[in-house]
């Protein structure tokens, strides 16, 4: 899920996908009368799914679901992005799917004041549900308008979303009072403003956008060990510093020539981040420079990690150029990250001690050396660029708990592609199966035109992403005769 606090402040036509919860008897006012909420938010510009139900496996608060975003989808989503909780018994957090990063929308109680229970990451907004209610209704269920209100201003509800609502609602003044409340009375809070406990496991929340600017800042960043002590001191404040570093060096550019590929460059003009777009446009996009490095990112904390060990590339006369990939898949997402991982990305070092490959090639910096997990001559043996690493661990996971064995290959690098490392990954295990995240073989076909052995290949149905079952289905790990029908594709 992308974060709500995308919306804090509102960024003009960025991506967005939430999941929202209305929990608590008063959604039912709400349930009854959605359809005119729902058109408001298709003239905001949005796709909505909507769906009811209750907590606890139908024992539980009556929940209100809708999953709103830019995008067609096909599921209602994991997680939780904003909770509106309309009960006045202490709540159970947990229950909810809140994550950090998540906002909540309640009325505490004067208990929950004094010993506030909210866990940490949360951006919580306090509004008089009963009292704004009062105001015009007598009915408990009419405190699901108010907060429908209100989240209307925090979303940012155009006017003529807005006067939709207004219309159309049976409680327009209950409507207008939360979302007057929330013009009047809300300061918008991002997650980066939020206090975090200074303690070894501390985490913080990061998108694949603020990876990459704080990738560029930390690059030309001078205060050396003091850069470091604030990291470990105060993450947060790290982060605003560095940010606001960002802001001031790196560009945004579009490119006529290749209008889906986004490009964010420093200021050497040598080092690019590279979002959206599919494959081919963006290897087109530095193909053309000389002595290209494109490296591809597996999360958000390797963005930060790969644009460190670019600027190292350049500064050594490595490379005459250097992008790394963000995908598409990874541009939406949300992640908590151990401060740990956070600062070991910072010094471009990694943050865990995952093999490298003996015998490969060299390149100059120990970081930029392909990740191999797994056993020693294994049965099958996966190799996955970028997003696709995550399910390929998971799958390795799964499949080791039942006693199979398995390895994988994870490379950073597609130009030059790392000839050395794959042909020894492949000498090492009896198969390989390149894992694609995308309906082409993009990475196959590049490995088939370079290197010397058989792959075979699985790529996610239309519409879907891959899951660790399907590698384990799919590759007749587990028992199925119909791989050809399911995507994959032997050479």
């Amino acid at each position: 899920m992308a974060p709500f606090s995308a919306w804090l402040p509102a960024h003009p036509n960025q991506d967005f996908d939430l999941a929202v919860k209305f929990v608590g008897r008063s959604a039912s006012g709400l349930i009854d009368e959605l359809a005119p909420i729902v058109q408001a938010l298709i003239l905001h510009g949005c796709q909505v799914m909507v769906q009811t139900g209750r907590l606890n496996g139908g024992t539980g608060h009556l929940v209100l679901r809708l999953r709103i975003a830019s995008r067609p989808f096909y599921s209602m989503g994991h997680g939780c992005d904003v909770v509106v909780y309309l009960d006045q018994d202490p709540p159970e957090f947990w229950r909810f799917g809140l994550q950090p990063g998540s906002v909540l929308v309640w009325e505490p109680s004067e208990q929950l004041r004094l010993h506030p229970l909210l866990p940490d990451g949360i951006i919580a907004y306090s509004v008089p549900l009963r009292e704004l209610n009062a105001q015009y209704s007598q009915e408990t269920w009419g405190k699901g308008f108010v907060a429908m209100g209100v989240l209307a201003q925090l979303l940012g509800f155009s006017e003529e979303a807005r006067r939709v609502c207004l219309k159309s609602l049976p409680a327009p003044r209950l409507f207008d009072s939360g979302y007057q409340f929330a013009s009047r009375s809300l300061v918008k809070h991002d997650i980066y403003s939020l206090p975090l406990a200074t303690r070894g496991d501390a985490r913080v929340v990061l998108s694949p956008e603020n990876a990459v600017k704080l990738g560029f800042a930390a690059s030309h960043c001078e205060s050396g060990t003091d850069c470091a002590g604030e990291l470990e001191r105060s993450p947060t404040q790290w982060i605003a510093r560095h940010l606001a570093m960002a802001d001031k060096m790196v560009s945004v550019l579009h490119s006529e020539q290749f209008p889906d590929v986004q490009a964010y460059r420093g200021p050497q003009g040598k080092v690019f981040a590279l979002f959206r777009g599919d494959d081919a446009s963006i290897l087109a996009s530095l193909n053309s420079c000389s002595n290209p490095r494109i490296l591809v990112a597996a999360d958000a904390v390797d963005a930060l990690r790969l644009l460190v060990v670019g600027h190292r590339l350049i500064e050594a006369n490595r490379a005459g150029v250097v992008g790394v990939v963000v995908e598409e898949a990874l541009t939406a997402r949300l992640e908590s990250v151990w401060v740990g991982a956070l600062a070991a990305a910072r010094s471009g070092k990694k943050a865990d001690a995952a093999d490298g490959i003996d015998g490969a090639a060299e390149d100059g910096t120990a970081t930029m050396r392909a990740e191999r997990e797994g056993e020693d001559d294994a049965e099958v043996g996966f190799i996955a660029w970028g997003a696709t690493q995550g399910v390929v661990r998971d799958a390795l996971t799964l499949c080791r708990n039942l006693g199979m064995s398995v390895a994988a290959l994870y490379p950073k690098q597609i130009v030059p592609l790392p000839v050395a490392q794959l042909e020894f990954f492949a000498g090492s295990v009896k198969r390989v199966v390149v894992v694609e995240s995308g309906q082409t073989r993009e990475h196959a076909d590049r490995i088939e035109g370079a290197c010397s052995f058989r792959l075979s290949v699985v790529m996610p149905d239309k519409g879907t992403t891959l899951t660790p079952m399907d590698l384990f289905m799919r590759e007749n790990l587990g028992a199925t005769d119909d791989n050809q029908s399911k995507g994959v594709q032997d050479e």
